[in-house]
């Protein structure tokens, strides 16, 4: 067992040591129940950290097998039960992983194992995380791990420091940067005080970097980056494969085109290679904006639609259904506040206080109580915030949050793009409502990847979306706008099985408030983006327009700002933009009025309208 825990320890400094150390021990004969759980769950982790998973494929077995023997305990069973869900999970089985992480979670739950309970929530992020690619989704059951981990009352150990590890991985996947380098700081805590945690603290380095190109540090973020490299080439290969892609990223953002595709493609044909399923899909993505970049259309819609093909095997109805019965599970049996509750129990009864241990206990139960009604509230109003089809604010939230955040702004400016899918309704037409709903869904989840965290994405209604950036220039917001367009337009969505089409958006851009120094006016700053996509419409749809208020038109109505903007523009009231030139004039011409009776044509006032 000493050798066990050798290996084991070993895992996060030199995998390649736990290999030959988890070898040498299943190449014994007759081993105890104990060390053969042990070594062979040594042995996955460590085959899977040098990109060899395909020689897993007959551990899993061999861990139950193992678990069954008349010798085996309660623990040796949750252990094998938990290694063998990791390594199917691995392998792509997540039918079979879900079944025996719930069987060991229910365990875990009726023997009241606080360890097993935090190994199940951890099994069921990384299930929403890798294998679903939901990194809010695996964020949840990260966060109740490391709960239940604190109320244990003991040193940090490991297993520690790898829950806030994965709080802050899930984090920065998020674009959460603040909050994961403040998770990953409290993973370094840990990590200062063991011994041989290299592997994590490596790609910690690799993902404080990644945080510095995010936020332009470009030459900072290639330090940090190539220095985790040069560690990770030998010791961890999933962490090269990540580290690779970011330098690619670096190097788009750098526009070297070129050697980003090189870098993107070395890290996929790794990631392929050793089956990192997660990095596959990231990698798809990269592949995708290179290709994109370096104008090679057919290999940018090969890559989206690899993408698409995973993304659809990851949301099998088979695996949400299993998954869902066991987040209920989790959500129903563990509560972090209870296993501290009832602590606090095992401590009182032995003061024999009986009348204490009654009070808590009803303390415990009306607290439940209130916290389920507060949540119930909560869900109440959030449906009522919320659209139903796209999981996205609504139109009523969305206009609330603008106010509030117009009502705080100062002098600062915001950007609002309307955002309408070209010919939507012809496609609901040829394909169906609900074709359009997985339509609608889609470009969603699309429009949400695309922006920055602390940007707002609404539903607006029909095929209509808004999309706000708090605290942005004219420029910046028409490079938004671009960048949203060109992401709809690579986007494939399925209109019938087999049959995958692309899509385009009009979008029009304008200023929250419509002119700098004014208060903000939503209506305004809304009908000149209306105005603005009409004008992007009208020039052929997949295009961009801008109508941004300058100073000088601060004092005019609006109407006459909106009714012809060329005029406007001419003016120096308004500064128009588009990605191709805009069709600007007014789309109809002005009514003519007759003169009323005894007077003169001459003389009548004339009217814009």
């Amino acid at each position: 067992m000493d050798q066990v825990q050798q290996c084991h320890a070993l895992l996060t400094s030199t995998p390649q040591t736990s290999l030959q150390i988890a070898r040498a021990l299943l190449a014994r004969p007759a081993l105890p129940t104990p060390v053969e759980i042990g070594a062979t769950g040594c042995l996955g982790i460590a085959l899977r950290a040098q990109g060899q998973l395909q020689q897993t494929t007959a551990l899993p077995a061999r861990l139950l097998a193992a678990a069954e023997r008349a010798d085996a305990s309660s623990e040796d069973r949750l252990r094998a039960k938990s290694m063998a869900a990791h390594l199917l999970l691995w392998q792509g089985e997540h039918a079979r992983a879900l079944a025996l992480t719930s069987d060991a979670l229910d365990e875990a739950v009726r023997a009241r194992d606080v360890h097993a309970q935090i190994s199940a929530l951890m099994q069921i992020a990384m299930i929403r995380g890798d294998a679903m690619g939901d990194a809010q989704g695996a964020l949840t059951y990260l966060q109740k791990a490391a709960a239940l981990s604190q109320h244990l009352r003991r040193p940090p150990n490991p297993g520690d420091l790898l829950i806030h590890y994965n709080v802050g991985y899930a984090l920065l996947q998020m674009q959460r940067h603040e909050e994961a380098l403040s998770a990953f700081a409290r993973a370094e805590a840990i990590g200062a005080r063991l011994n041989g945690q290299d592997v994590l603290l490596y790609r910690i380095a690799s993902h404080r970097a990644e945080i510095q190109r995010a936020q332009g540090q470009y030459a900072a973020a290639d330090a940090g980056l190539r220095r985790a490299l040069a560690w990770q080439e030998k010791q961890d290969q999933q962490g090269r494969i990540v580290t690779l892609q970011r330098l690619a990223r670096l190097a788009l953002d750098r526009n070297q085109d070129m050697q980003a595709l090189a870098l993107a493609e070395q890290a996929q044909a790794l990631a392929e290679a050793g089956r990192f399923s997660d990095e596959v899909r990231h990698g798809l993505d990269l592949l995708g904006d290179a290709h994109t970049v370096l104008g090679h259309r057919q290999q940018a819609l090969r890559a989206a639609r690899q993408a698409r093909e995973m993304d659809q095997a990851r949301s099998k109805g088979d695996t949400l259904n299993q998954l869902a019965k066991l987040q209920a599970t989790a959500e129903r049996s563990i509560d972090p506040a209870q296993v501290n509750a009832e602590q606090d129990l095992g401590r009182v009864r032995v003061l024999r206080n009986s009348a204490v241990v009654a009070l808590l206990a009803v303390l415990v139960i009306a607290t439940t109580l209130v916290l389920r009604l507060r949540r119930q509230r909560h869900e109440l109003s959030a449906l009522n915030r919320t659209d139903a089809l796209t999981g996205l604010p609504n139109r009523s939230e969305a206009e609330h949050r603008l106010a509030d955040a117009a009502e705080h702004a100062g002098p600062k400016r915001s950007a609002l793009v309307l955002l309408e899918i070209d010919d939507f309704k012809a496609f609901n037409e040829r394909h169906g409502q609900a074709a359009g709903d997985g339509l609608l869904r889609a470009v969603a989840r699309c429009l949400v990847q695309a922006v920055d965290r602390r940007d707002l994405v609404a539903r607006w209604g029909g095929a209509s979306f808004l999309v706000a950036r708090h605290d942005t220039t004219a420029a910046a917001a028409q490079a938004l706008a671009n960048h949203l367009r060109i992401s709809i337009e690579r986007l494939l969505v399925e209109a019938q099985p087999g049959q995958a089409i692309t899509l385009s958006a009009s979008l029009g851009v304008a200023p929250l408030p419509l002119f700098a120094g004014r208060a903000a006016q939503l209506d305004d700053s809304l009908r000149a983006a209306d105005r603005a996509l009409q004008s992007a419409r009208r020039s052929g749809h997949n295009a961009w327009a801008s109508l941004w208020g300058e100073t000088a038109g601060a004092d005019v109505d609006l109407y006459s700002l909106l009714h012809d903007p060329e005029q406007a523009m001419a003016l120096g009231w308004v500064t128009l933009a588009g990605s191709r030139p805009m069709p600007w004039a007014p789309p109809r011409a002005e009514p003519q009025r007759q003169a009323p009776a005894g007077t003169a044509a001459g003389t009548v006032n004339k009217h814009r309208y």
